[in-house]
């Protein structure tokens, strides 16, 4: 079983690497095939007596291909150099070890070419900078010497009797041509390979490289005689730098090919002014290399610089984009407009490269007149401007931009041109506006709110406040900044030492944050201020600034001073009518024949005390109703008829009333049980006014009298009800009371002094308060 597993898995390994080794095998074939198809190009010109190939372009295939390949297939590279080399050589003239031995050189170069470029730039390598190409030059030479040494050895000890320096030059001229023509060639094809151009520049650079193609074939097979025949570069040279500046610089080093294989074509094959017999082989194939390596290295170098200009140029879209920045250029003399291609983005409109006046029709009509105004204020002497403004785009939706521009001048002054950057700042205004809207509303919430912020700098000894605090502090609107010193003038004296002793003692602690209360003075009037204060220390741990917030709470400070006033009040008032109670229940237990008697007539009293109580509360203690109070302690007791209630409006101070009510309970209790109010036929009359005894303010007089009860009869001994009638009113309020006990009825008649009604001096209303309770 195990032995099936393992063939299964041998089975599915080999299956799996397959396609692998396929394109290995591929790939091998592929780069032999290649290089001896240059290397028999190569080897159709020798060069005398080193019998060394003039042209190597087989080297820069080879240098190209690994330059762009990945590592793990380096070695599958190598092989296939090798074979091609051997193949190559073993057709010609070469012998095995020759062969062999030149294919180690060979793949040697390229290795070293290759590895050398990774290590200085990286992958993937491209001709994008002047750096880039200097060092493909110092590889491609590097390699070559290299290559040269062990090549020059091979030939002189296997093939020829040549000196081993001429050799050596020979094979260095030729490989690093070789190197310099192919290998840009390689990584320009991958490069397209990898991003193909679009169709409109595919076609045109098609069109360029078969025109450079004809021209270099006229130029080189050329008659002799002819002027075209010395320079046929000078017609090559104009195309190629068509091609690197409107295209992909791939083209243009395809160009540079073209150029050069038409010269190793026509060097090899006696073609034109390559062929004159009247020069030298020598002379010929040194031309021929000199014009491969210059026209080469000049296209390389347009190729960076050009690179170099659309990196920078795509930055700077790029950057206009991102930033929403767009470039402008007005011609003054033409009155036309340049602009950065990003300007459809920000001007709303596809035609808004070149524009004449358009621009300016659409700046929104509020700011049109001062835009002109800042161009025509342009000068010699003030060149530039800077504008905020709003743009109306062709969608009607209004944008605001912030252009910075500058004027040029000739000689006389005239305005040539303005230069500058328009910005798309809508979202910034947009946050501004947010942003003094939201700081509006905190200030007028700060000032409604009697709160306000500031900021205490400790170098320059000064404070920088909000309009609420300035609110606060009764300071004139709009002040921004006040010395410190003004602070301390404005804090109550008998405050100031003590809040001074708070911040030392937060300094010396090192405390982040405290809070304080204090006085201040404003304009006369004194204020109370919560101040809470955010310390920052710097690295010495002295105070370096303070924020802060100021709250006025002089409201809160009257609030809990009336409290307090208050609950001072309330435990007087408290203990006054324990006090009473306690006083009640003693009295009327010692007058009472029974338990039940006891407790009736204490109920009653207590209620009656109650009563008034509710009214009170209900008037917040500023005073109780004659009315009000008659009329409650007789709600027991009144039917249809039964009473007769007459008087103006009248309020008795709160502590009148409570008097008033315990009198006026013991009447109607008596009535209730022995008087008036104890028959069906019997009622209860009472009446108030005032009156005014000569200069002095007019008192409260009320009257009491029962009519239609039974006989009175005046008890031997006065109980507690009848001392209270008689006593009280004189004794705590300073009246009189006059309590007859006729038999025909009881009559009461009480005085109070006018400083115990709550409204005396008011007029006295002649309205009657006519009221028949019901039950």
């Amino acid at each position: 079983m195990k032995a099936v597993d393992t063939l299964h898995g041998t089975r599915g390994y080999l299956l799996a690497s397959a396609p692998a080794a396929a394109r290995r095998v591929a790939a091998l074939g592929g780069v032999a095939v290649a290089y001896y198809l240059a290397a028999r190009l190569g080897l159709a010109l020798l060069s005398a007596p080193s019998d060394v190939a003039v042209f190597w372009p087989a080297s820069g295939i080879a240098a190209g291909i690994l330059i762009i390949a990945n590592r793990r297939v380096w070695p599958t590279i190598v092989v296939g150099v090798i074979l091609g080399t051997v193949v190559a050589n073993l057709m010609g003239d070469r012998n095995i070890w020759t062969s062999l031995f030149k294919g180690f050189c060979n793949a040697g170069e390229a290795v070293l070419v290759a590895g050398l470029i990774e290590r200085w730039f990286g992958r993937p390598f491209a001709f994008d900078d002047l750096r880039r190409v200097l060092g493909f030059v110092a590889a491609a030479c590097l390699g070559a010497a290299a290559s040269a040494l062990g090549g020059a050895a091979t030939m002189t000890l296997f093939h020829t009797a040549a000196p081993y320096w001429d050799v050596w030059r020979a094979w260095f001229l030729s490989d690093g041509v070789g190197i310099v023509m192919v290998a840009p060639l390689v990584i320009g094809f991958n490069q397209v390979w990898r991003k193909p151009p679009s169709r409109a520049e595919a076609i045109e650079a098609i069109g360029v490289l078969s025109l450079l193609a004809l021209i270099s074939w006229i130029a080189v097979t050329h008659p002799t005689g002819s002027w075209l025949s010395f320079d046929p570069d000078a017609v090559a040279l104009p195309l190629l730098l068509w091609l690197v500046a409107r295209c992909d610089p791939s083209f243009g080093i395809a160009g540079a090919f073209i150029v050069s294989l038409t010269a190793i074509y026509a060097t090899i094959f006696g073609i034109g002014h390559f062929g004159n017999p009247d020069l030298s082989i020598v002379e010929r194939v040194s031309g021929a290399q000199v014009l491969i390596t210059m026209v080469t290295l000049y296209t390389l170098v347009l190729a960076a610089l050009f690179a170099k200009c659309k990196q920078t140029e795509a930055r700077l879209s790029n950057a206009l984009e991102a930033g929403q920045v767009m470039a402008f250029e007005w011609d003054a003399v033409t009155g036309l407009t340049q602009r950065s291609d990003n300007a459809p983005l920000i001007l709303g409109d596809e035609r808004a490269g070149v524009a004449g006046n358009n621009f300016l029709r659409r700046v929104h009509a509020d700011d049109r007149e001062r835009f002109k105004t800042h161009v025509r204020q342009l000068s010699a002497r003030n060149s530039s401007y800077l504008l905020n403004f709003r743009f109306v785009r062709p969608d009607g939706k209004t944008v605001w931009l912030e252009e910075t521009a500058k004027g040029e001048f000739d000689t006389a002054g005239r305005l040539l041109r303005i230069k500058g950057l328009t910005r798309d700042i809508t979202d910034r205004k947009r946050a501004e506006d947010a942003l003094a809207e939201r700081n509006a509303q905190l200030a007028l919430a700060g000032m409604a709110a009697l709160v306000g912020t500031y900021e205490y700098d400790f170098d320059t000894n000064r404070m920088r406040i909000s309009e609420g605090y300035a609110a606060i502090h009764g300071l004139p609107e709009g002040t921004t900044e006040i010395p410190h010193r003004q602070w301390r003038a404005a804090v109550h004296p008998e405050d100031l030492g003590r809040i001074e002793t708070q911040r030392d003692q937060a300094y010396r602690e090192r405390r982040r944050e405290y809070t304080a209360e204090h006085r201040i003075v404003r304009r006369g009037e004194v204020r109370w201020i919560e101040a809470r204060k955010f310390i920052s220390y710097d690295g010495n741990g002295q105070p370096r600034q303070v924020v802060g917030v100021n709250i006025d709470v002089t409201e809160r400070k009257r609030v809990e001073e009336q409290q307090r006033v208050l609950l001072c009040e309330l435990d007087h008032r408290v203990k006054n009518a324990l006090a009473t109670v306690s006083a009640v229940a003693s009295h009327t237990l010692n007058t009472s024949s029974s338990m039940v008697d006891f407790a009736t007539a204490l109920d009653g009293r207590v209620q009656s005390m109650a009563r008034t109580h509710e009214l009170l509360s209900a008037s917040r203690w500023q005073g109780i109703s004659v009315a009000e109070l008659v009329q409650r302690e007789l709600a027991p007791y009144a039917t249809s008829g039964n009473t007769e209630i007459n008087g103006p409006e009248i309020r008795l101070r709160a502590e009148a009333g409570q008097v008033m009510a315990m009198v006026l309970h013991e009447l109607a209790t008596n009535a209730a049980k022995y008087g008036a109010l104890s028959t069906r036929n019997g009622r209860v009359s009472i009446r108030w006014g005032q009156r005014s005894i000569e200069l002095q303010r007019s008192h409260l007089v009320l009257e009491w009298q029962e009519i239609g009860g039974p006989s009175v009869v005046a008890p031997e001994n006065s109980g507690f009800g009848t001392r209270t009638i008689r006593d009280l009113i004189p004794y705590e309020l300073g009246g009189s009371v006059d309590l007859s006990l006729a038999p025909d009825g009881v009559r009461c008649r009480v005085e109070l002094p006018a400083n115990w009604l709550s409204n005396d001096g008011d007029p006295v209303s002649e309205a009657v308060a006519r009221q028949s309770p019901r039950r």
